[in-house]
């Protein structure tokens, strides 16, 4: 059955941007643009499943949305998202009743990764690892492991979701400024020619395995997924 997950986030382009990807994911999603937004939305819709809650947003913020909810014994998981870095933040959201914190720039691989730990936690579900396998690559999108003819690949946290990103669709073209922030954030999309260096890594540690896959250099643009003949 597919999860209906609240994203509220006043930020425009981010809100659309989390929205479209988890749709991708296949979730269901609503939006918002601040708390009085978000708690009128529960109001009229009563199966949501997560929210995203920003901390930092006009009229109502997420600190103030959160209390609303716990105080009217509301129990929806909710995930904080938010520049802040303090310790007392976080500690702040996780006392008030959140159930998880995501600290800005974040890659939208680790929101869903996050999301589904969440709400197995909530929910007593069982996990399941999912896999994607091309070629002779094994990856397992649970454990965050990658196994080539059956060894396991050491591939830093960068690496796998450049790997994950572009063997879930093999041909697909990717700009650099697509995997640096899908891999490693927003803040970070002004460095994208360091993209380069983290796929010439990634290329040599399956070589070094013996992989048939490999990973196409399309010149100008980016990099996609293939297959040696």
């Amino acid at each position: 059955m597919e999860k209906t997950v609240m994203v509220v986030e006043d930020q425009d382009e981010l809100r659309v941007s989390i929205s479209t990807f988890l749709q991708n994911e296949g979730y269901q999603t609503l939006s918002a643009r601040n708390g009085n937004e978000a708690l009128r939305l529960l109001e009229e819709n009563q199966k949501v499943d997560i929210i995203l809650l920003d901390v930092m947003m006009p009229e109502k913020d997420g600190y103030e949305t959160l209390h609303e909810l716990r105080m009217a014994k509301n129990s929806i998981p909710i995930i904080m998202l938010t520049a802040k870095t303090d310790e007392v933040d976080k500690l702040l959201g996780l006392e008030m009743g959140a159930d998880d914190y995501i600290t800005k720039p974040f890659s939208l691989r680790e929101v869903v990764a996050r999301m589904k730990a969440v709400l197995r936690r909530t929910t007593n579900e069982q996990a399941e690892d999912e896999w994607i396998q091309q070629a002779d690559i094994k990856i397992n999108l649970n454990t965050y492991e990658v196994y080539v003819h059956g060894t396991k690949a050491n591939l830093t946290p960068t690496e796998f979701k450049i790997l994950t990103t572009l063997a879930e669709k093999p041909g697909r073209v990717y700009s650099r400024l697509q995997l640096m922030n899908i891999a490693i954030g927003e803040a970070f999309v002004n460095y994208e020619r360091s993209i380069d260096t983290h796929v010439s890594n990634l290329r040599r540690k399956l070589s070094e395995l013996g992989s048939s896959a490999s990973i196409q250099t399309v010149y100008g643009i980016g990099y996609r997924f293939g297959v040696e003949a």
